[in-house]
């Protein structure tokens, strides 16, 4: 890609010189008495000296078109950088509220179940404080923080919700944006049904280089859709890599797979 990319610019650079010398000649014509008159006897110089104006043109070219490059570059990192920031901004309150939104009504049903969900909740978002500033986290931190969300399930919904995560997860190296698996397994939660007698199975597991987050379709009939998890995954991922996030979803089943970061040595 980065050949690819070195060719395109070559070519680009000795196109614009052609168009350049031949500006600058059709400039010297327009402007210049003496030089149309030379060109009565014929052309005035030799193909030597048309090659140095051309290479010259070429220098020229080389240098405007780099600047032009390297700023329009800087500029999209700068814009990038921004829209990141406000993506990772949107996690946190957001993760927060639903959370205290929970802890709320435990302390209404259940003080002790309040308690235990608090000291687990603490853990989960001293996470959130110094993770989700970053762009991408590696497997094993984004599996470690799940663990403690899953704790945080189950002292709520008990054995109505079951998340199984396979087991060659483990061994799996990349990177991937924070929270991403969290906001999948959340997002699940909010548009299907959940009980004790009709628990709802979510399956994490590995394809290559890609996670995968499926479950069989129990869907709540008065569930709103903001979609603001499932694009805001998105979204990092196409600022962070070309790696795209896939979406299945059929009658039966929704599935979302998400791409593993390569680490960079």
């Amino acid at each position: 890609m980065k050949l690819k990319r070195i060719i395109h610019g070559v070519l680009l650079v000795l196109g614009l010189s052609v168009l350049g010398l031949l500006f600058y000649y059709a400039m010297w014509l327009i402007t210049d008495e003496d030089f149309r008159e030379m060109l009565k006897y014929g052309w005035p110089w030799n193909s030597w000296m048309v090659l140095v104006d051309y290479v010259a043109c070429c220098l020229f070219t080389t240098v405007v078109t780099l600047y032009y490059w390297r700023s329009r570059e800087k500029a999209e990192r700068e814009r990038d950088k921004f829209r990141l920031q406000a993506l990772e901004n949107q996690l946190s309150p957001h993760f927060v509220f639903n959370n205290f939104s929970i802890l709320a009504d435990l302390i209404e049903v259940d003080p002790k179940r309040a308690s235990s969900y608090l000291m687990d909740l603490s853990k989960v978002y001293r996470y959130t404080l110094s993770h989700l500033d970053h762009e991408t986290v590696t497997l094993q931190e984004e599996l470690a923080f799940l663990d403690r969300y899953l704790a945080l399930l189950k002292q709520r919904f008990g054995d109505g919700i079951q998340v199984r995560i396979a087991d060659e997860l483990a061994h799996l190296q990349g990177k991937l944006p924070p929270a991403a698996l969290q906001m999948l397994i959340e997002n699940a939660i909010k548009h299907n049904e959940h009980t004790q007698t009709r628990p709802l199975v979510i399956d994490m597991t590995a394809e290559g280089q890609r996670i995968s987050v499926s479950n069989k379709k129990q869907p709540i009939t008065n569930a709103e859709s903001t979609s603001v998890g499932q694009h805001n995954i998105m979204e990092r991922y196409r600022l962070l890599t070309s790696k795209k996030v896939a979406i299945s979803n059929t009658q039966d089943e929704y599935r979302v797979s998400i791409p593993l970061i390569p680490i960079e040595r």
